[in-house]
């Protein structure tokens, strides 16, 4: 796994200060020295993991799109009592042929 601005360490690769400083730069941070050695150092951990997953074999593993199964709940249709047009219509600034007028947004 050959990046720029990585080089590869045995098992994990290494990000240099350069690309620490690109995602401080895009994520609004402004880490000290310090935490600059420690966000490299971390950000190199993290994409060793990654690595590492990546060499896995899952070719026969079937995908999860959920960690648990999950199942519809679904309840009974009933016929409930609704307002009537009347109704609903009484409190609409605009109003036609019992319809509701809406401003127009498409030309």
């Amino acid at each position: 796994m050959s990046q720029p601005n990585m080089k590869n360490s045995g098992d994990a690769p290494v990000i240099n200060a350069a690309v620490v400083k690109t995602v401080a730069r895009l994520a609004r941070l402004a880490p000290d020295d310090a935490e600059q050695a420690l966000l490299q150092q971390e950000l190199s951990q993290i994409l060793g993991h990654f690595q590492r997953l990546e060499a896995l074999d899952t070719k026969n593993v079937a995908p999860a799109y959920q960690p648990y199964q999950l199942e519809n709940q679904l309840r009974e249709d009933s016929v409930c009592p609704s307002s009537g047009r009347d109704e609903l219509l009484a409190s609409a600034k605009r109003k036609k042929d019992g319809c509701l007028l809406v401003p127009r947004t498409v030309e």
